[in-house]
């Protein structure tokens, strides 16, 4: 009832000409403007923020026949500095990812030929919090997996780096190194 009424008083006041039509039209940010209204300073900020953005990484494992393999993930969530995805115990990511627990993302603009790479070691957890999260937070996992739950596991990564890299030149290249509650308590 509030959007129609502000709509109605834009018409209005459109046609009394006292405000531009252009203040009654949201439009999208541009990847560039949401580019540069990123805190460069802040390298978690940057990978969660821009991972919202662009839903689909593509990532990339080491298979268990000891080739590189490439393919379509969704980030999930950023929980007090760690990041989380998921992944289905009968996969073949599950299974590359048991032998060999490195994994590295990448997207990619081209409409600002911007790019964001990150990596780090795998960790599986089957918490129900986490596992809850993961579907809250994917449409598309609910919907193929909402009432097989037990086949999903959730992950996050330790060891994180990101590179942050673009060929605009309002756009700065950044690496960062993302250390987590996890790699802390590794490391006692």
């Amino acid at each position: 009832m509030m959007k129609k009424c502000l709509a109605l008083l834009c018409a209005l006041l459109m046609l009394t000409a006292l405000i531009p039509s252009a203040l009654c039209e949201e439009e999208p940010m541009s990847n560039l403007a949401f580019f540069e209204s990123l805190n460069f300073d802040n390298g978690l900020e940057v990978v969660t923020r821009v991972f919202e953005r662009f839903p689909l990484q593509y990532a990339a494992t080491l298979g268990t026949d000891g080739n590189p393999q490439i393919r379509p993930i969704e980030f999930k969530f950023e929980q007090d500095g760690v990041l989380y995805f998921d992944t289905v115990v009968f996969y073949s990511t599950y299974a590359e990812l048991l032998a060999h627990p490195y994994i590295q993302l990448c997207i990619c603009d081209q409409e600002t030929m911007t790019y964001v790479r990150l990596g780090g070691k795998v960790n599986f957890t089957k918490d129900e919090d986490i596992i809850n999260r993961c579907f809250e937070e994917s449409p598309v996992l609910t919907s193929q997996f909402g009432d097989r739950r037990e086949f999903v596991i959730g992950y996050y990564l330790t060891e994180v780096w990101a590179e942050f890299n673009s060929f605009s030149e309002s756009l700065p290249r950044q690496v960062y190194y993302l250390p987590n509650r996890f790699d802390e308590e590794a490391a006692k």
